[in-house]
Protein backbone atom coordinates (compact mmCIF):
# COMPACT_ATOMS: atom_id res chain seq x y z
CA UNK A 1 0.00 0.00 0.00
CA UNK A 2 2.84 2.40 0.86
CA UNK A 3 4.25 2.04 -2.64
CA UNK A 4 0.89 2.37 -4.43
CA UNK A 5 -0.45 5.97 -4.63
CA UNK A 6 -3.94 4.82 -5.70
CA UNK A 7 -4.33 2.46 -2.73
CA UNK A 8 -2.92 5.15 -0.45
CA UNK A 9 -5.61 7.61 -1.56
CA UNK A 10 -8.33 4.96 -1.25
CA UNK A 11 -7.14 4.10 2.24
CA UNK A 12 -7.22 7.76 3.23
CA UNK A 13 -10.49 8.97 1.74
CA UNK A 14 -12.54 5.87 2.50
CA UNK A 15 -10.65 4.72 5.56
CA UNK A 16 -10.79 7.95 7.57
CA UNK A 17 -14.61 8.32 7.64
CA UNK A 18 -15.03 4.56 8.14
CA UNK A 19 -12.76 4.37 11.17
CA UNK A 20 -14.13 7.63 12.60
CA UNK A 21 -17.76 6.50 12.41
CA UNK A 22 -17.31 2.85 13.32
CA UNK A 23 -14.70 3.47 15.97
CA UNK A 24 -16.67 6.17 17.73
CA UNK A 25 -19.61 3.79 18.10
CA UNK A 26 -17.60 1.34 20.22
CA UNK A 27 -17.05 1.97 23.93
CA UNK A 28 -13.51 1.86 25.24
CA UNK A 29 -12.57 -1.30 27.14
CA UNK A 30 -10.07 -2.00 29.91
CA UNK A 31 -7.14 -4.41 29.51
CA UNK A 32 -8.04 -8.00 30.44
CA UNK A 33 -6.94 -9.16 33.88
CA UNK A 34 -5.16 -12.16 32.37
CA UNK A 35 -3.29 -12.07 29.08
CA UNK A 36 -2.68 -15.44 27.47
CA UNK A 37 -2.72 -14.60 23.75
CA UNK A 38 -1.17 -11.50 22.18
CA UNK A 39 -1.67 -10.39 18.59
CA UNK A 40 0.83 -8.25 16.66
CA UNK A 41 -0.53 -6.62 13.51
CA UNK A 42 1.72 -5.30 10.73
CA UNK A 43 0.83 -6.17 7.16
CA UNK A 44 3.60 -4.37 5.22
CA UNK A 45 7.23 -3.27 5.51
CA UNK A 46 10.09 -5.71 5.99
CA UNK A 47 12.12 -3.12 7.89
CA UNK A 48 9.31 -2.40 10.36
CA UNK A 49 8.81 -6.12 10.91
CA UNK A 50 12.49 -6.58 11.73
CA UNK A 51 12.34 -3.68 14.20
CA UNK A 52 9.32 -5.30 15.89
CA UNK A 53 11.56 -8.29 16.70
CA UNK A 54 13.01 -6.26 19.57
CA UNK A 55 9.53 -5.67 21.01
CA UNK A 56 8.75 -9.38 20.66
CA UNK A 57 11.76 -10.17 22.84
CA UNK A 58 10.46 -7.76 25.50
CA UNK A 59 6.97 -9.29 25.34
CA UNK A 60 8.47 -12.76 25.74
CA UNK A 61 10.13 -11.68 28.98
CA UNK A 62 6.96 -10.02 30.30
CA UNK A 63 4.60 -12.84 29.21
CA UNK A 64 6.70 -16.01 28.96
CA UNK A 65 3.66 -18.31 28.79
CA UNK A 66 1.58 -16.25 26.36
CA UNK A 67 1.03 -17.22 22.71
CA UNK A 68 2.26 -14.55 20.32
CA UNK A 69 0.41 -14.37 16.99
CA UNK A 70 1.79 -12.20 14.18
CA UNK A 71 -0.71 -11.03 11.55
CA UNK A 72 1.37 -10.27 8.44
CA UNK A 73 0.60 -9.30 4.86
CA UNK A 74 1.99 -10.91 1.70
CA UNK A 75 5.00 -8.56 1.54
CA UNK A 76 6.27 -9.24 5.08
CA UNK A 77 4.94 -12.76 5.67
CA UNK A 78 8.27 -14.44 4.94
CA UNK A 79 10.27 -12.20 7.27
CA UNK A 80 7.61 -12.53 10.00
CA UNK A 81 8.11 -16.30 9.92
CA UNK A 82 11.79 -15.73 10.66
CA UNK A 83 11.16 -13.82 13.90
CA UNK A 84 12.21 -15.52 17.10
CA UNK A 85 9.53 -15.91 19.77
CA UNK A 86 6.46 -15.97 17.52
CA UNK A 87 4.14 -18.95 17.95
CA UNK A 88 2.20 -18.51 14.72
CA UNK A 89 2.15 -16.20 11.69
CA UNK A 90 -1.21 -15.59 10.01
CA UNK A 91 -1.18 -14.41 6.40
CA UNK A 92 -3.53 -11.44 5.88
CA UNK A 93 -4.46 -10.79 2.21
CA UNK A 94 -4.67 -7.00 2.44
CA UNK A 95 -5.66 -6.57 -1.22
CA UNK A 96 -8.94 -8.29 -0.30
CA UNK A 97 -10.24 -6.48 2.82
CA UNK A 98 -12.99 -9.02 3.55
CA UNK A 99 -10.57 -11.95 3.34
CA UNK A 100 -8.09 -9.95 5.39
CA UNK A 101 -10.67 -9.38 8.10
CA UNK A 102 -11.50 -13.08 8.15
CA UNK A 103 -7.81 -13.88 8.59
CA UNK A 104 -7.43 -11.48 11.52
CA UNK A 105 -10.63 -12.80 13.12
CA UNK A 106 -9.52 -16.42 12.71
CA UNK A 107 -7.72 -16.33 16.07
CA UNK A 108 -9.16 -14.57 19.15
CA UNK A 109 -6.55 -12.72 21.19
CA UNK A 110 -6.61 -10.98 24.55
CA UNK A 111 -4.67 -7.96 23.24
CA UNK A 112 -3.76 -6.84 19.75
CA UNK A 113 -1.04 -4.26 19.07
CA UNK A 114 -1.38 -2.47 15.74
CA UNK A 115 2.11 -1.38 14.69
CA UNK A 116 0.85 0.48 11.60
CA UNK A 117 1.70 4.17 11.65
CA UNK A 118 -0.75 5.48 9.07
CA UNK A 119 -2.80 2.86 7.14
CA UNK A 120 -6.47 3.05 8.09
CA UNK A 121 -6.94 -0.52 6.85
CA UNK A 122 -4.85 -1.90 9.70
CA UNK A 123 -6.76 0.14 12.27
CA UNK A 124 -10.03 -1.21 10.85
CA UNK A 125 -8.68 -4.76 11.03
CA UNK A 126 -7.76 -4.18 14.67
CA UNK A 127 -11.18 -2.67 15.38
CA UNK A 128 -13.04 -5.71 14.02
CA UNK A 129 -10.59 -8.32 15.28
CA UNK A 130 -11.61 -10.71 18.02
CA UNK A 131 -9.30 -8.96 20.47
CA UNK A 132 -10.52 -8.09 23.94
CA UNK A 133 -8.31 -4.99 23.97
CA UNK A 134 -6.70 -2.98 21.17
CA UNK A 135 -3.71 -0.64 21.19
CA UNK A 136 -2.51 1.50 18.29
CA UNK A 137 -0.91 4.76 17.22
CA UNK A 138 -2.38 8.23 17.14
CA UNK A 139 -0.31 9.63 14.30
CA UNK A 140 -0.43 13.33 13.46
CA UNK A 141 -2.83 14.14 10.58
CA UNK A 142 -3.62 10.47 9.87
CA UNK A 143 -6.95 10.21 11.79
CA UNK A 144 -6.71 6.48 12.31
CA UNK A 145 -6.90 6.17 16.09
CA UNK A 146 -10.65 6.38 16.81
CA UNK A 147 -11.25 2.65 17.16
CA UNK A 148 -8.55 1.70 19.67
CA UNK A 149 -9.19 1.03 23.33
CA UNK A 150 -5.91 2.80 24.06
CA UNK A 151 -3.91 5.16 21.85
CA UNK A 152 -0.20 5.91 21.88
CA UNK A 153 1.12 9.09 20.31
CA UNK A 154 3.41 8.37 17.37
CA UNK A 155 6.45 10.65 17.20
CA UNK A 156 8.51 11.55 14.15
CA UNK A 157 11.29 12.81 16.44
CA UNK A 158 12.52 9.42 17.68
CA UNK A 159 13.77 6.21 16.13
CA UNK A 160 10.85 4.05 15.06
CA UNK A 161 11.74 1.28 17.48
CA UNK A 162 11.03 3.74 20.28
CA UNK A 163 7.49 4.22 18.94
CA UNK A 164 7.00 0.45 18.77
CA UNK A 165 8.22 0.11 22.34
CA UNK A 166 5.71 2.71 23.53
CA UNK A 167 2.85 0.54 22.28
CA UNK A 168 3.66 -2.36 24.60
CA UNK A 169 4.75 -0.15 27.49
CA UNK A 170 1.10 0.77 28.07
CA UNK A 171 0.71 -2.69 29.62
CA UNK A 172 3.73 -2.21 31.84
CA UNK A 173 6.16 -4.14 29.62
CA UNK A 174 9.77 -3.17 30.21
CA UNK A 175 11.46 -2.53 26.88
CA UNK A 176 14.99 -2.14 25.59
CA UNK A 177 15.75 -5.18 23.46
CA UNK A 178 17.17 -4.45 20.03
CA UNK A 179 16.19 -6.01 16.69
CA UNK A 180 17.29 -9.61 16.42
CA UNK A 181 17.23 -12.30 13.75
CA UNK A 182 18.55 -15.79 14.39
CA UNK A 183 21.68 -16.55 12.45
CA UNK A 184 20.68 -18.94 9.63
CA UNK A 185 22.91 -21.61 8.08
CA UNK A 186 25.52 -20.41 5.61
CA UNK A 187 24.02 -19.67 2.21
CA UNK A 188 26.58 -17.75 0.15
CA UNK A 189 28.43 -20.59 -1.51
CA UNK A 190 31.60 -18.51 -1.13
CA UNK A 191 34.81 -20.00 0.21
CA UNK A 192 36.49 -16.78 1.31
CA UNK A 193 35.07 -13.74 3.10
CA UNK A 194 32.88 -11.53 0.98
CA UNK A 195 31.02 -8.21 0.97
CA UNK A 196 27.30 -7.75 0.28
CA UNK A 197 26.00 -4.63 -1.44
CA UNK A 198 22.29 -3.78 -1.50
CA UNK A 199 21.71 -1.01 -4.02
CA UNK A 200 17.95 -0.85 -4.49
CA UNK A 201 15.48 0.46 -1.88
CA UNK A 202 11.75 -0.19 -1.97
CA UNK A 203 8.66 1.87 -1.22
CA UNK A 204 7.00 4.82 -2.86
CA UNK A 205 10.05 7.12 -2.76
CA UNK A 206 12.60 4.45 -3.63
CA UNK A 207 14.30 6.39 -6.45
CA UNK A 208 15.14 9.18 -4.02
CA UNK A 209 16.97 6.68 -1.77
CA UNK A 210 19.24 5.35 -4.51
CA UNK A 211 22.94 6.15 -4.38
CA UNK A 212 24.41 7.09 -7.79
CA UNK A 213 25.26 3.93 -9.71
CA UNK A 214 28.73 5.09 -10.75
CA UNK A 215 29.71 5.18 -7.08
CA UNK A 216 28.61 1.60 -6.57
CA UNK A 217 30.78 0.68 -9.54
CA UNK A 218 33.73 2.46 -7.91
CA UNK A 219 33.10 0.64 -4.64
CA UNK A 220 32.95 -2.76 -6.35
CA UNK A 221 36.22 -2.09 -8.14
CA UNK A 222 37.81 -0.99 -4.86
CA UNK A 223 36.80 -4.21 -3.10
CA UNK A 224 37.88 -6.30 -6.09
CA UNK A 225 41.26 -4.59 -5.88
CA UNK A 226 41.51 -5.93 -2.34
CA UNK A 227 40.73 -9.40 -3.63
CA UNK A 228 37.34 -9.51 -1.92
CA UNK A 229 34.30 -11.14 -3.50
CA UNK A 230 31.23 -8.90 -3.82
CA UNK A 231 27.66 -10.21 -3.81
CA UNK A 232 24.86 -7.94 -5.05
CA UNK A 233 21.61 -8.50 -3.16
CA UNK A 234 18.11 -7.49 -4.20
CA UNK A 235 14.62 -8.58 -5.12
CA UNK A 236 13.91 -10.60 -8.24
CA UNK A 237 12.95 -7.36 -10.00
CA UNK A 238 16.43 -5.97 -9.22
CA UNK A 239 18.30 -8.71 -11.07
CA UNK A 240 18.56 -6.86 -14.38
CA UNK A 241 19.62 -3.66 -12.59
CA UNK A 242 22.38 -5.58 -10.83
CA UNK A 243 23.45 -7.06 -14.16
CA UNK A 244 23.68 -3.54 -15.60
CA UNK A 245 25.93 -2.46 -12.72
CA UNK A 246 28.12 -5.53 -13.16
CA UNK A 247 28.44 -4.75 -16.86
CA UNK A 248 29.94 -1.36 -16.03
CA UNK A 249 32.63 -2.80 -13.77
CA UNK A 250 36.06 -2.98 -15.40
CA UNK A 251 36.89 -6.39 -16.84
CA UNK A 252 39.60 -7.24 -14.30
CA UNK A 253 37.10 -6.81 -11.43
CA UNK A 254 34.09 -8.62 -12.92
CA UNK A 255 35.22 -12.06 -11.78
CA UNK A 256 34.86 -10.88 -8.16
CA UNK A 257 31.15 -9.95 -8.49
CA UNK A 258 28.06 -12.19 -8.30
CA UNK A 259 24.40 -11.31 -8.67
CA UNK A 260 22.28 -12.72 -5.81
CA UNK A 261 19.09 -10.75 -6.54
CA UNK A 262 15.96 -12.88 -6.41
CA UNK A 263 17.02 -14.95 -3.41
CA UNK A 264 14.31 -15.54 -0.82
CA UNK A 265 14.47 -13.52 2.38
CA UNK A 266 15.65 -16.61 4.23
CA UNK A 267 18.41 -17.15 1.66
CA UNK A 268 19.28 -13.46 1.77
CA UNK A 269 19.57 -13.61 5.57
CA UNK A 270 21.96 -16.55 5.23
CA UNK A 271 24.07 -14.58 2.76
CA UNK A 272 24.10 -11.50 4.99
CA UNK A 273 25.01 -13.49 8.10
CA UNK A 274 28.37 -14.65 6.72
CA UNK A 275 29.40 -11.34 5.17
CA UNK A 276 32.42 -9.48 6.51
CA UNK A 277 30.65 -6.26 5.52
CA UNK A 278 27.26 -5.14 4.21
CA UNK A 279 26.77 -1.79 2.48
CA UNK A 280 23.13 -0.87 1.96
CA UNK A 281 20.76 1.97 1.26
CA UNK A 282 17.86 2.43 3.71
CA UNK A 283 15.84 -0.73 3.13
CA UNK A 284 14.50 -3.91 4.68
CA UNK A 285 17.78 -5.66 3.83
CA UNK A 286 19.65 -2.99 5.79
CA UNK A 287 17.49 -3.73 8.85
CA UNK A 288 18.02 -7.47 8.37
CA UNK A 289 21.81 -7.02 8.35
CA UNK A 290 21.56 -4.83 11.43
CA UNK A 291 19.42 -7.39 13.29
CA UNK A 292 21.94 -10.12 12.40
CA UNK A 293 24.73 -8.05 13.94
CA UNK A 294 26.71 -8.01 10.69
CA UNK A 295 29.27 -5.19 10.14
CA UNK A 296 27.21 -2.63 8.25
CA UNK A 297 27.50 0.71 6.47
CA UNK A 298 24.03 2.24 5.96
CA UNK A 299 23.44 5.09 3.51
CA UNK A 300 20.73 7.62 4.35
CA UNK A 301 19.53 10.60 2.33
CA UNK A 302 15.84 11.55 2.30
CA UNK A 303 15.36 9.34 5.38
CA UNK A 304 17.29 10.08 8.55
CA UNK A 305 19.33 7.52 10.45
CA UNK A 306 17.92 9.03 13.66
CA UNK A 307 14.49 7.78 12.54
CA UNK A 308 15.31 4.68 10.54
CA UNK A 309 18.99 3.91 10.92
CA UNK A 310 20.78 0.80 12.20
CA UNK A 311 21.01 0.21 15.94
CA UNK A 312 23.81 -2.35 16.20
CA UNK A 313 27.21 -1.41 17.60
CA UNK A 314 28.66 -3.00 14.44
CA UNK A 315 27.02 -0.43 12.15
CA UNK A 316 28.07 2.94 10.76
CA UNK A 317 25.24 5.19 9.52
CA UNK A 318 26.05 7.84 6.93
CA UNK A 319 23.56 10.69 6.50
CA UNK A 320 23.48 13.13 3.62
CA UNK A 321 25.15 16.43 4.58
CA UNK A 322 22.72 18.36 2.36
CA UNK A 323 20.41 20.74 4.20
CA UNK A 324 16.75 19.67 4.13
CA UNK A 325 17.42 15.92 3.89
CA UNK A 326 15.99 13.39 6.31
CA UNK A 327 12.46 14.59 5.57
CA UNK A 328 10.90 11.16 4.93
CA UNK A 329 9.35 9.91 8.15
CA UNK A 330 6.51 7.51 7.28
CA UNK A 331 7.76 6.49 3.85
CA UNK A 332 5.84 8.64 1.38
CA UNK A 333 6.43 12.31 2.28
CA UNK A 334 7.68 14.61 -0.45
CA UNK A 335 9.09 18.07 -0.94
CA UNK A 336 9.19 19.92 -4.22
CA UNK A 337 11.69 20.01 -5.72
CA UNK A 338 13.25 17.07 -3.84
CA UNK A 339 16.80 17.82 -2.62
CA UNK A 340 19.50 15.66 -4.18
CA UNK A 341 20.30 13.95 -0.91
CA UNK A 342 21.98 10.77 -2.09
CA UNK A 343 24.09 12.59 -4.66
CA UNK A 344 25.68 14.46 -1.74
CA UNK A 345 26.76 11.27 0.03
CA UNK A 346 30.39 11.29 -1.08
CA UNK A 347 32.08 8.16 -2.37
CA UNK A 348 35.13 8.83 -0.23
CA UNK A 349 32.98 8.97 2.93
CA UNK A 350 31.48 5.56 2.18
CA UNK A 351 34.79 4.03 1.13
CA UNK A 352 36.52 5.22 4.30
CA UNK A 353 33.72 3.85 6.50
CA UNK A 354 34.04 0.50 4.74
CA UNK A 355 37.81 0.54 5.18
CA UNK A 356 37.41 1.33 8.90
CA UNK A 357 35.18 -1.71 9.40
CA UNK A 358 37.36 -4.00 7.30
CA UNK A 359 40.45 -2.93 9.23
CA UNK A 360 38.66 -3.84 12.47
CA UNK A 361 37.77 -7.19 10.93
CA UNK A 362 41.41 -7.56 9.94
CA UNK A 363 42.58 -6.87 13.50
CA UNK A 364 40.13 -9.41 14.92
CA UNK A 365 41.74 -12.03 12.64
CA UNK A 366 38.44 -12.97 11.01
CA UNK A 367 40.13 -13.00 7.58
CA UNK A 368 42.29 -15.87 6.49
CA UNK A 369 46.00 -15.21 5.90
CA UNK A 370 45.59 -14.81 2.14
CA UNK A 371 42.89 -12.16 2.44
CA UNK A 372 44.71 -10.30 5.24
CA UNK A 373 47.72 -10.06 2.98
CA UNK A 374 45.66 -8.53 0.17
CA UNK A 375 44.05 -5.90 2.41
CA UNK A 376 47.39 -4.98 3.96
CA UNK A 377 48.88 -4.52 0.49
CA UNK A 378 45.93 -2.36 -0.61
CA UNK A 379 46.17 -0.09 2.44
Amino acid sequence: MRGNPALHLLDRYLGIPAIAILGSARRKRKPPAKIETIGLLRTVAIGDTVLISGVIADLRIAYPEARLIFFAGPSNFEIARMLDGIDRVVRVPVSNPLAGLCAVRSIPVDVIFDFGQWPRLESLLALFSRASFTVGFQTANQRRHYGYDMCVEHSSEVHEIQNFRRLVEVLGVRTGSGPFLKRPPSGSGAVEKYIVLHLWPGGRRKKLKQWPSERWVQLIEEFAGWGLEVLLAGAKSDRSSNDAIMGRVKHSAQRFVRNKAGASLEETAAILADACLVVSVDSGVMHMADALGVPLVALHGPSSSKRWGPLSANAIAIDSPLKGCGYISLGWEKVSPPPKCMECVRYETVRDACREILEMEFQSMRFDAKTRSRISAAN
